[in-house]
């Protein structure tokens, strides 16, 4: 074979491996975006929770409305495989809503927010996004049962970067997620606490463009994707409250196993404007079962005002993301 195309193969096959080193990442944020639908869907559910079923917040005059707000930061982690580096992952975000009672048992809101995340790998190379929500959702009762609907729509933006070669390689692109979701539960109601064991259902459909890097001559082309989820969760719930202060403080616990029902990872085809070459690439592979922790306290500082502190902890065998957030509520 001549020297030059032995030198060309070479160049070719390096590009090739630092072209899959570096999707790895964006498509990892991309498949982590349907998990993310999360956060503006247990915001909503627990909003409902919070106002409508066990220790409910004192209900508002006829036509009265109530406003919302609830700040959360998060660090989780990805553990490395042969074939996949190490991840870690900051996040931060706010969201604010407001609602009010229907006719009947009825009680309807609406929510907008923003959110960002900061995906990390071992060996270098990051990819942030950017997120703005919007949702609504609506609950009733129906003697015992309870019920919870909501569909929201998410924008995002995100960014990648990597080294290759001494150079610099950046790249963007933007997506949009749509999700229905729902919840159905039974509360069993005590003198001091209720147990409350609940179904929960969600529909995620992900529509990611087409990223493009740029920065030097081992920069990628990665095209988009379309990409649809289901999550299934089924938990319990307690709830209990004390006075302190002559004012009310409730606590509440839930423990709930989440099965996934999407592909383990995402792919797309990848373009080396450079080499002319055209692969294949498939992204780290995630678990589709967690368990799920959450923990709450509120505190009534008035008849209109209630103040909140929450945990909320996912873990899998090779994951774990634990956040941390605060919440207002006003009736105003």
């Amino acid at each position: 074979m001549p020297a030059r195309s032995s030198i060309a193969l070479l160049i070719t096959l390096l590009f090739l491996g630092a072209g899959a080193q570096a999707a790895e990442l964006p498509l990892s944020q991309r498949r982590l975006l349907l998990d993310d639908s999360r956060l503006p869907r247990e915001a909503a559910l627990d909003r409902m929770q919070q106002i409508r079923f066990a220790f409910r917040e004192r209900p508002p005059p006829t036509g009265q409305l109530q406003g919302w707000s609830r700040a959360h930061g998060g660090y989780g982690s990805w553990d490395g495989s042969s074939d996949s580096a190490r991840l870690e992952r900051r996040s931060a975000g706010l969201l604010v809503g407001v609602d009010r009672p229907l006719a009947g048992m009825w009680m309807a809101g609406a929510l907008a927010g923003v959110s960002r995340s900061e995906l990390q790998a071992d060996g270098g190379g990051g990819s942030d996004v950017d997120s703005y929500h919007l949702a609504t959702y609506a609950t009733t009762r129906y003697y015992q049962l309870g019920f919870k609907l909501g569909a929201a729509y998410s924008w995002h933006e995100l960014d990648s970067r990597r080294r290759s070669a001494g150079q610099r390689l950046q790249g963007d692109s933007q997506a949009a997620s749509a999700q229905l979701f729902g919840e159905a539960s039974y509360p069993l109601d005590f003198r001091d606490f209720t147990l409350e064991p609940f179904a929960g259902l969600a529909y995620v459909h992900l529509d990611a463009d087409s990223l493009r890097e740029v920065g030097g001559v081992a920069a990628l082309h990665l095209s988009g994707a379309q990409q649809d989820g289901a999550y299934l969760t089924l938990g319990w719930r307690l709830a209990s409250a004390w006075q302190l202060r002559e004012r009310r403080l409730v606590g509440r616990a839930s423990l709930a196993a989440r099965h996934g029902f999407l592909d383990d990872r995402a792919e797309a085809q990848a373009w080396q404007p450079a080499t002319g070459q055209t692969f294949e690439l498939r992204g780290r592979e995630f678990e589709r079962d967690q368990l799920r922790l959450d923990l709450s306290l509120d505190y009534q500082l008035s008849e209109q005002l209630y103040l909140g502190l929450t945990y909320a902890g996912q873990y899998a065998e090779d994951a774990r993301d634990n956040q941390l957030g605060g919440r207002l509520s006003l009736q105003f």
